[in-house]
C-alpha cells in the first residue's frame, strides 16, 4: 500500500485534493474529520494531515508521499525528496516594515531589528546571509500585527497579493522565497516502492501538462490543408482525417495552448472552417 499525506484544511487542501481525484483517486470533497482513508481497492492510503505536520511524516516514513508548500518544506529543514512543483498555492514569504518605516530594503534594517514570524528558520537564515543580527519574534498568527503594537519592528509574512499587508499599512521590501505546493517522498520509499510512486508522479504530470491545453477540432476545406502550418502555429502534427459521405472537408484534430486557441479560431474560420469544437483536456501523457 502506497500512503500520501494531503492537508487537511488551508490554502493547499481543496487543490491537493483535486489534484489527486483527476487521477481517479475518488476523495470526497470535504472529508470532514476523516484523518486516514483507503482508497483505490487497497492500493493507496490517503491521510490528512496539518500541512506544517506533512515533511515530518513524510520523512520519517508514515506516508510514503505528501503534499505540502515548498515554504513549510524548506523551514521544517526535513530530508525528504522533492517530486515536482505542482502550479498552485502560488505566494512568496517577504519582509515587510510599516509604511511609515525609513527602511527601504533588508541592508537597511538596523542590527538587533525584532522580526515576528511564523518562519523562524527561514526568517534567520535568511538574515545571517545577509550578515545581519537580528532578534526573531516568534509568532503562530496575526503577524501583521506585531508591528504595530510594538512587539516587532518588522516581519516576515506570506503573502500572493499583497493586498492583505497593504490592509494593515505595511509595505514588503524583499522577498526571502519564492513557493507553492510540491509533491515530495521519503528517501527510503523512493528505493523500496519506486514503480509505485513512479506511477502516481506520471499520472499527476499528465495532469499538470494539460492544465493549459486545449483539444481542437474542426472541419476545414480539403484545398486548405497545404495552409495548416500557418494556421496552426506551434501545433506539432495535427490529425487529418476524411469525414464519411464529404470529398470537399476534413477534419481536423490537434492539441493547442490555451492562450493560443482564440487566435487559432480565428484564423480557421478564416479559411471556411466549420464545426469549430475546443475541449479541455484531463490528463495529457506526451
Amino acid at each position: 500500500m502506497l500512503s500520501i499525506a494531503v492537508p487537511n484544511k488551508g490554502r493547499l487542501s481543496s487543490k491537493a485534493v483535486s489534484i489527486l481525484n483527476k487521477i481517479g483517486f475518488g476523495i470526497p470533497d470535504d472529508p470532514g474529520r476523516t484523518l486516514m482513508m483507503d482508497i483505490g481497492k487497497g492500493r493507496y492510503r490517503v491521510l490528512f494531515a496539518r500541512a506544517d505536520d506533512i515533511s515530518e511524516f513524510v520523512e520519517t516514513g508514515a506516508a510514503d508521499l505528501g503534499i505540502t508548500g515548498l515554504d513549510l518544506l524548506l523551514e521544517s529543514g526535513k530530508k525528504v525528496e522533492t517530486l515536482m512543483p505542482l502550479g498552485f498555492g502560488r505566494c512568496r514569504l517577504v519582509l515587510a516594515v510599516p509604511e511609515t518605516s525609513a527602511v527601504a530594503s533588508a541592508k537597511d534594517v538596523e542590527e538587533g531589528s525584532r522580526v515576528a514570524t511564523s518562519f523562524p528558520n527561514l526568517t534567520r537564515s535568511y538574515f545571517d546571509r545577509l550578515g545581519k543580527k537580528v532578534e526573531i519574534v516568534p509568532v503562530t498568527g496575526a503577524t501583521e500585527l506585531a508591528p504595530h503594537i510594538g512587539v516587532a519592528d518588522l516581519i516576515t509574512d506570506l503573502t500572493e497579493t499583497g493586498s492583505t499587508l497593504k490592509m494593515n499599512h505595511l509595505r514588503d521590501i524583499g522577498t526571502i522565497v519564492e513557493t507553492q505546493a510540491v509533491m515530495i517522498a521519503n528517501i527510503d520509499s523512493m528505493q523500496k516502492k519506486n514503480e509505485e510512486i513512479e506511477e502516481i508522479k506520471s499520472a499527476v504530470s499528465s495532469v499538470l501538462n494539460a492544465k493549459k491545453k486545449r483539444y481542437l477540432m474542426a472541419n476545414v476545406p480539403k484545398d486548405k490543408l497545404a495552409e495548416l502550418p500557418m494556421l496552426l502555429p506551434g501545433i506539432s502534427g495535427p490529425t487529418v482525417m476524411n469525414i464519411m459521405g464529404r470529398e470537399d472537408f476534413v477534419a481536423v484534430h490537434a492539441v493547442a495552448d490555451e492562450d493560443e486557441v482564440n487566435g487559432i479560431v480565428t484564423m480557421l474560420k478564416s479559411v471556411g472552417a466549420t464545426g469549430i469544437l475546443v475541449l479541455p483536456i484531463e490528463r495529457l501523457i506526451p
